[in-house]
Parts: structure tokens; sequence; C-alpha cells
């Protein structure tokens, strides 16, 4: 997903962004897609493992699951994406509260210079222009910075509203606050981005040995069809090869939290 793929997806006024992050709505041509995968990842379990056109009832299933890990993917993409602008736009406010801006003005700031940065229509540019127009209304920043982290469900935006919160009432150094909270936020990206690299090829090496199973068995209805026949047209060999596609699906899932390293 590209930074601009961010914020064209985003259809609300500017006066009045209410987004919430944390749940991701499919577009039409994604949704076909899902559908388009559900459709041939049910044909091949259909003829691999039950040789029966009436293994494409559990196409509703397949999609179903297809939809959630799609969702759980482009959720994951969108708030890495909404944390590091997030960063960019908090580093642009220290810098304008160094050179001695007010906080009101130095939020203006920020926003003038990511609309620069990510366009206009990115989320992040709103949600800073809608945050700069509430404060002419006389709402507080804090407040719709927190109803932001509410929404955003990044825990690096959640943690800075409270500090944000805590250091407005205390009165303390919002420079000071500011800049340690961003070096810990890019920190923790840097460190991410780490464990991602050298996680890298772990997970081409799963991807490779998730296939496999599918392919020995392909083989094996191609070259030896006599050998696998007995396992198609009764009830003994549907309950087993349901059993093995359930122990390759539990496969999968396990090997894929596996290398869901988070910091």
């Amino acid at each position: 997903m590209s930074m601009n793929d961010l914020g064209s997806r985003n259809t609300t006024t500017n006066k009045e962004v209410k987004t919430d992050y944390k749940n991701y709505s499919f577009t039409v041509m994604e949704e076909l897609q899902n559908i388009a995968i559900a459709v041939a990842v049910t044909a091949g379990v259909a003829y691999l493992f039950y040789e029966d056109i009436r293994g494409m009832i559990l196409c509703p299933v397949v999609w179903k699951f297809v939809r959630k890990l799609q969702r759980q993917k482009k959720q994951k993409e969108r708030q890495r994406l909404l944390a590091k602008q997030f960063q960019d736009g908090m580093q642009s406010v220290c810098t304008a509260l160094l050179a001695g801006f007010s906080m009101e003005n130095a939020w203006k700031e920020a926003e003038r210079e990511l609309e620069v940065l990510y366009g206009k229509q990115a989320w992040i540019t709103q949600e800073f222009q809608s945050m700069n127009q509430a404060v002419l209304f006389h709402i507080p920043l804090e407040q719709t910075l927190q109803d932001f982290a509410r929404r955003s469900g990044v825990e690096d935006i959640l943690s800075f509203s409270e500090v944000f919160l805590f250091a407005k009432r205390q009165g303390a150094n919002f420079v000071q606050i500011i800049e340690n909270t961003t070096y810990h936020m890019k920190d923790k990206q840097e460190t991410e981005e780490e464990i991602q690299i050298l996680a890298a090829s772990k997970k081409l090496e799963q991807k490779i040995m998730n296939v496999i199973p599918v392919l020995i068995l392909a083989y094996l209805k191609l070259t030896s069809g006599d050998y696998l026949s007995t396992l198609y047209g009764n009830w003994f060999g549907i309950l087993f090869m349901t059993g093995c596609l359930a122990a390759y699906g539990a496969a999968l899932v396990l090997s894929d939290r596996i290398l869901d390293i988070r910091v």
C-alpha cells in the first residue's frame, strides 16, 4: 500500500474526519479479488482433497477466511503507515516549537508540512487539519488528539495522546516530551523494520513450506492417480482427507503466528 493510497480512500469532509482506522473496509475491486481467491482455493481443495465438485460448498467458508486474513493484513499496513506519518507530524511539531511557535501554531505548521509530504487528501493531513479547525471552535487540542488516537488503534499514538494530556495538565516541558516520545516512536519503528528484514528469509521459507504439501498431493494425483483412488468416493476417504485439510489449515495459522513478531 502506497502513501497516496492511504489518503485516496477517505471520502469524508475536511471539517469532520471520523475514519475508524481499526476497521478496514474493502473496495469493490478488493472484494472481487477476495471472491476470486476463495473460488480458486475452493476449486483446488475440491479437486485435490475430494475429487468432487460438491467440495465447492466450502466456498463461503473459504471466502470468509480469505476476507479475514486480507482485512488483518491491510489493517496492519494502514496502521503501520499511519504511525510513520504521525511520527513525521510530531517531528514537525517539535521543530516548530523549538523555533518559538506556540503549540497551536506548531500544529498548523505540521499540517502544512504533512500536506507537502503526503498530499492534502492523505488521512494524516486531514486529521491534523480537523484538529486545527477544532481549536478554532475552542475545542482543546488534547481532546481531538485523544479522539484520533482511539480511532487509529495505533499503540504509539495512544501512548502519545496520554502523555500529551498529562503534560498539558501538569504544565510540563512540551518540547522535551514530544522530542523524547518521537525518538522512542522512531526507535521502535526502526527496530520493527530490522526484525522484518531479519525474518524475511524465514517468511519466504514459510511460504515455500506452505505450498509443498499441496504440490506433493497434486504430483501424486497426476502421476499416481490409482495410488490415491481409495481416498475418494467413500466416507472413510472423505473423513481422512477432511482431517488432513484441517491439520494443514491449522499448520498454516500456527506458522503465521510464529512469524508475527511484534515489538
